[in-house]
C-alpha cells in the first residue's frame, strides 16, 4: 500500500441501482414530479422520468465497467435522453434568468439517470479522463492515459494487460458519468443538487482510486525505469561539471544518488519579485521573462513562461501611475485608505495562508484533484472579440492541451524554451530591418525588399491556435476539493452582506480581458503567474466610450491593447494606474473602477465580488 492510496481503500464503485432507488424515495423527487404535472408542457415529461427511472431502479443500469447498460437494454438510456433533450430545449429558449427553474431541476434529473444509465458524454475530452497507469507528471507530458491503455494494449502481458485494459475502460465509464453529472452542475437547478455533489464525490474518489492503483505494463515500467537512469546520467554528469575534479571524487565515494522526484517542484511563489520594463512612449512595453534557474526551479515547465508578452501602450510609464501598494493593512487601515474613498490597492501578505500557493504550483495537481471534472472555457481572443465562443471540456484536456500544449508549440515556433514571444521578435525584426534600409543604398534596398517579398511568398507565417480561457467560472462551487485551496479575504468582511461571487480565471499567457467596469467591489487574488492589469476612475467613463446599449453596456469600444486615437481621442488622455500583480498578491478594485487585464504567463487568480 502506498501513500497515495492509503486515504482511498473506502472508494468502491457506484451502485446505481441503490443511488436511483434513493432518488426516488427523496422528498426533493416527490416534488419534481408534482411541479412538472402541474406546469405547462410538463406531464408528459413526468410519465419519461417516472419511467426512466423505475427501468433504472430494476437492474437497468450502468455495468460497473464500460459504461453499457446491464438488464434490459438500453431502456434507461432512451428515456433519460430524450428528458434531456427536452430540458435542454427549455434552458435555451430565452434569456438565461427567465428560464422557470423547474426546467433546470428536470435537466439535473434526467443527467442523474443518464450518468446512471451510462450514456456515453457529447464531449470527446471526457474519454480522455483514464486512470493514469504512470506518474502525473509524465502523463502530462505523454498525452494523457489513453496512451497508457494503447501501451497496455502492446506490452502488457496476461494479468497485467488484463487489468490495465479493466481499469481502463472503468474509467472511461467513470468520465461518461462525471461529464453528465457536471452538466448537471452547471445547468441544473437547486432542488436535486446535493444529490449531484454526492454522487461526484463517489465517483471522484473512486477515479482517484483508479488514478493511482491501476497497474503498470511491462513495457511502460522498462520506458520508465530506462528514463530514470537517464534522468541520474544527465544529473551526475552536470554536478561534475560544476564541482570540477574534486568534487569529482568526492561525488564517486559519495552513495548513488535516489531516483529523482518526476513531479514538479513546489514553488509558492515562482514568479514573484520579478522586474518588468516598460515604455513611456506610444508604442508598446514589453514584461520581462521570470528568472529560470537551476537554484530556483520554475513550478510549470519553462516553455509555458515566454519571455517577453506586449503591453498596451504608455504601460508601467510616466503616462500613467502606479497602484498603490500596502503590506497585509489592518481592516481598519484598508477601509480608511482605500475602500472607503474608493481608491484601487496591491495588497501583499494576505494570502501567505492559502493552500493555492503551494498546491497550484504543480500543474499534475489539477489533474490528480479535478482532471474529469468538465469545465466550460472561453475560445477565443476575449468575450467582444470576433469568433468568440464557449467550449466544454474536462479540465485534464484543457491543462494538457491549451495550456501546456500551447506553451510548446510557442517553444517549437520561437526556438529554444524560454525564447522570445512571437509578437516582440516580429518588432525586433521591423527595427533591425528599418536600420538596415536607412545605412543601405537605394538599389540595394530595392534589392533587399524583392529579396523579402519573395520570402513572405514562400514562407508564410504560421496562423497562432485560438486561444482557451477558463474565465469567471464559479470553479470553487463546482469542485469543492479545489474550493479547500483558497480563504476568503478577510476584507471582503467590511463589505454588506456575503460575498456575492467567487470566480475562477486560469489560462495561458497572453489571455485578455477587455476593458470594462463592474457593479460590485472586487479582490483578484493572485496565486500562480502574473498579470498586468490597468485601471481608470469612474470619472473617465465618458472617455471609456462604453458600448451604447445591450449587455455589453459595461464593456469600452476601445481596444486598450491597441487604441484608435483617431476614432476614440479622448481615450488617449485620460489618466489611468497600472501595475503587474504577482502571485501571492491581490488587488482591490473598487466597484465602478474600469479595469483590462492580460495575463504575463500561465494564471491562476481568483475573484472576489461583494458589495
Amino acid at each position: 500500500m502506498t501513500d497515495a492510496t492509503a486515504g482511498m481503500i473506502d472508494a468502491p464503485p457506484v451502485n446505481w441501482q441503490h443511488v436511483v432507488a434513493a432518488l426516488q424515495a427523496g422528498n426533493e423527487w416527490q416534488q419534481l414530479l408534482a411541479d412538472l404535472t402541474a406546469a405547462a408542457g410538463g406531464p408528459c415529461v413526468a410519465v419519461l422520468l417516472r419511467r426512466a427511472a423505475a427501468a433504472a431502479a430494476a437492474g437497468q443500469v450502468a455495468a460497473a465497467h464500460g459504461g453499457a447498460d446491464r438488464g434490459g437494454g438500453g431502456g434507461t438510456a432512451r428515456l433519460a435522453e430524450a428528458v434531456q433533450q427536452v430540458a435542454w430545449e427549455k434552458l435555451h429558449c430565452g434569456d438565461w434568468h427567465a428560464v422557470p427553474v423547474l426546467w433546470r431541476d428536470t435537466y439535473a434529473a434526467a443527467s442523474i439517470l443518464a450518468a446512471a444509465a451510462g450514456l456515453p458524454s457529447r464531449d470527446s475530452s471526457a474519454a480522455a479522463a483514464l486512470p493514469a497507469t504512470q506518474p502525473l507528471s509524465r502523463e502530462l507530458s505523454t498525452g494523457g492515459t489513453a496512451g497508457a491503455a494503447a501501451a497496455a494494449a502492446e506490452g502488457g502481458t496476461g494479468a497485467t494487460a488484463a487489468a490495465a485494459a479493466e481499469a481502463a475502460a472503468e474509467a472511461a465509464g467513470l468520465g461518461a458519468a462525471l461529464w453528465h453529472l457536471d452538466m448537471a452542475a452547471i445547468m441544473g437547478g437547486p432542488l436535486l443538487r446535493p444529490a449531484v455533489d454526492a454522487l461526484v464525490d463517489a465517483l471522484q474518489r473512486r477515479w482517484q482510486y483508479l488514478h493511482c492503483t491501476a497497474p503498470e505494463p511491462p513495457a511502460q515500467q522498462e520506458a520508465g525505469q530506462q528514463e530514470a537512469r537517464q534522468e541520474e546520467e544527465v544529473q551526475e554528469g552536470a554536478e561534475t561539471e560544476q564541482q570540477g575534479g574534486a568534487a569529482e571524487a568526492s561525488h564517486a565515494a559519495a552513495p548513488p544518488p535516489s531516483r529523482p522526484s518526476k513531479r514538479p517542484k513546489l514553488a509558492a511563489h515562482a514568479h514573484a519579485g520579478t522586474p518588468v520594463t516598460g515604455g513611456s512612449g506610444g508604442g508598446p512595453a514589453e514584461a520581462a521573462a521570470p528568472p529560470n534557474s537551476a537554484s530556483q526551479p520554475a513550478a510549470w515547465p519553462p516553455a509555458v513562461v515566454p519571455a517577453a508578452v506586449v503591453l498596451p501602450p504608455w504601460s508601467l510609464g510616466p503616462k500613467g501611475s502606479p497602484v498603490a501598494a500596502a503590506h497585509l493593512p489592518s481592516l481598519e487601515a484598508f477601509w480608511r485608505q482605500y475602500m472607503g474613498p474608493g481608491s484601487p490597492a496591491v495588497i501583499s501578505g494576505a494570502m501567505d495562508d492559502w493552500p493555492a500557493m503551494a498546491r497550484w504550483a504543480d500543474p499534475a495537481y489539477f489533474v490528480h484533484v479535478a482532471g474529469p471534472r468538465t469545465v466550460p472555457v472561453e475560445v477565443g481572443e476575449h468575450f467582444l472579440a470576433d469568433q468568440w465562443g464557449q467550449q466544454l471540456m474536462t479540465l485534464q484536456r484543457f491543462v494538457q492541451q491549451h495550456i501546456l500544449g500551447a506553451a510548446q508549440g510557442r517553444s517549437a515556433q520561437g526556438g529554444a524554451a524560454g525564447g522570445a514571444h512571437p509578437c516582440v521578435e516580429q518588432q525586433q525584426q521591423q527595427q533591425q530591418r528599418q536600420q538596415q534600409e536607412r545605412a543601405e543604398p537605394a538599389s540595394e534596398h530595392q534589392e533587399a525588399a524583392e529579396q523579402q517579398q519573395g520570402s513572405a511568398a514562400e514562407y508564410a507565417p504560421p496562423q497562432r491556435a485560438q486561444r482557451v480561457y477558463l474565465a469567471q467560472h464559479p470553479l470553487f462551487d463546482q469542485i469543492p476539493a479545489l474550493a479547500a485551496d483558497i480563504r476568503e479575504p478577510a476584507y471582503c468582511c467590511l463589505g454588506e452582506g456575503e460575498v456575492k461571487s467567487v470566480n475562477a480565471w486560469f489560462g495561458p499567457a497572453g489571455t485578455v480581458t477587455p476593458l470594462h467596469t463592474d457593479p460590485h467591489a472586487n479582490l483578484l487574488c493572485q496565486a500562480v503567474g502574473r498579470k498586468y492589469v490597468r485601471l481608470y476612475s469612474p470619472a473617465c467613463t465618458a472617455a471609456m466610450y462604453p458600448h451604447p446599449e445591450g449587455m455589453h453596456s459595461n464593456s469600452s469600444q476601445v481596444d486598450a491593447g491597441e487604441p484608435d486615437l483617431q476614432r476614440f481621442p479622448l481615450f488617449g488622455q485620460a489618466p489611468f494606474q497600472d501595475c503587474v500583480l504577482e502571485a501571492g498578491q491581490m488587488l482591490f478594485i473598487p466597484a465602478g473602477w474600469w479595469h483590462y487585464v492580460r495575463s504575463l504567463s500561465v494564471s491562476c487568480s481568483v475573484s472576489f465580488w461583494w458589495h
